[in-house]
């Protein structure tokens, strides 16, 4: 669920933004990513840190627009903000492009920028940052590429640890993330009112605090229904990737 103000995201929600495909594109990343900060009242120096890393990763996602799949037009990049809970409180700030092919590396030159010193400072101001497959969450047809993210930490206190979300909006809400990304599922209730989302080859089981479901034979995954949006990046990434169908028995 998309959120005007910074404060959803305590709700679950997301910030969610296309950018411009032009060179003005990390100033308005920085420039939103500000706001919403500043909104939360975060400390100065976690505002600074992620203004620096956002602009490194949006860079990124400008110099692998025109890197995408000769068949489509380059998709504009997105930045996308949300908080999750586990493992510790964080902000995560997302910069989605269409070049999925272009992932970055974790040393050498020709990283975030032309002196391979973008990533290194990504990596110093951050408490963690990876590179995902993703599609994109702004297009009303979603498209396929990657996203390079990062966590600045929130206070300890963070107010999305106490909020409760109902099983039964969590369960529609993350079915509406899925199926607005392009992935058909449908959503049951068992006989004791647990609600399952049946996704291609895949079950998530929605308890009354958690989302659960196989990602593979021997891996359980739970996460808290207050990190939907998290959730909602894992599946994406677990259903746009798997080469095999998953094993989904019912958890215990």
């Amino acid at each position: 669920m998309e959120v005007k103000g910074a404060w959803g995201l305590v709700t679950g929600g997301l910030c969610a933004w296309r950018l411009p495909g032009d060179e003005s594109g990390p100033a308005a990343a920085r420039r939103l990513l500000h706001q919403a900060m500043a909104e939360l009242r975060l400390d100065r120096d976690v505002i600074e840190d992620g203004e620096l890393a956002v602009s490194e990763t949006a860079t990124n996602a400008l110099r692998h627009a025109g890197a995408a799949p000769c068949d489509r037009p380059p998709t504009p990049p997105e930045l996308w903000i949300w908080a999750r809970t586990v493992p510790s409180p964080q902000l995560i700030v997302s910069v989605f492009d269409g070049a999925r092919a272009f992932a970055p590396r974790a040393a050498g030159a020709g990283l975030l920028d032309e002196h391979g010193k973008g990533l290194q400072l990504v990596r110093e101001v951050t408490s963690d940052w990876g590179s995902a497959p993703t599609r994109s969450r702004v297009n009303t047809v979603p498209v396929c590429g990657k996203a390079v993210w990062f966590a600045l930490p929130l206070p300890r206190e963070w107010p999305g640890l106490h909020y409760r979300i109902h099983p039964g909006t969590a369960a529609q809400h993350l079915l509406l993330n899925l199926t607005r990304r392009g992935f058909e599922g449908t959503r049951s209730t068992t006989e004791d009112g647990m609600s399952v989302l049946l996704l291609p080859d895949l079950n998530v089981w929605v308890h009354r605090r958690t989302f659960c479901w196989w990602a593979t034979p021997h891996r359980y995954v739970r996460r808290p229904l207050i990190d939907l949006q998290e959730t909602t990046e894992l599946l994406v990434r677990h259903l746009d990737t798997a080469s095999a169908p998953a094993y989904s028995p019912t958890p215990r």
